[in-house]
């Protein structure tokens, strides 16, 4: 009788591991995150300076990405290109940002990740 319990077991661990693998993740725009983001403005009121917190949220896409976010490619835009997948031609969406040089012909454009 061990046997068949060890055998019910393995089954029953693979069947649960399957169906947890074949969940669909959903991206953070699909699970409708907003990008937020948070900055303290002083204001004088009553010859008192006081610091407020103002958070701004938007659903810009351009403004999610990491560079921005970081402050080093601040002119980013979406771009469409296309591709072949599955022997037909299919539109994808990219995103690039231009990282400033000392000069012009140091300042580039590079296409980078999307949180997407």
């Amino acid at each position: 009788m061990y046997p068949f319990v060890k055998t019910t077991l393995v089954i029953s661990v693979l069947l649960l591991v399957s169906a947890c693998g074949s969940t669909k993740k959903l991206t953070l725009q699909d699970a409708g995150h907003q990008y937020c983001t948070t900055e303290k403005v002083m204001v004088e009121q009553d010859g008192k300076i006081e610091a407020i917190q103002v958070t701004k949220c938007n659903d810009d896409e351009v403004k999610k990405l990491l560079p921005p976010k970081m402050g080093l490619g601040k002119n980013c835009r979406e771009f469409w290109y296309d591709t072949v997948l599955d022997g037909a031609y299919k539109k994808r969406r990219g995103f690039a940002c231009q990282f400033k040089g000392d000069t012009y012909e140091t300042t580039k454009w590079y296409i980078v990740q999307s949180p997407y």
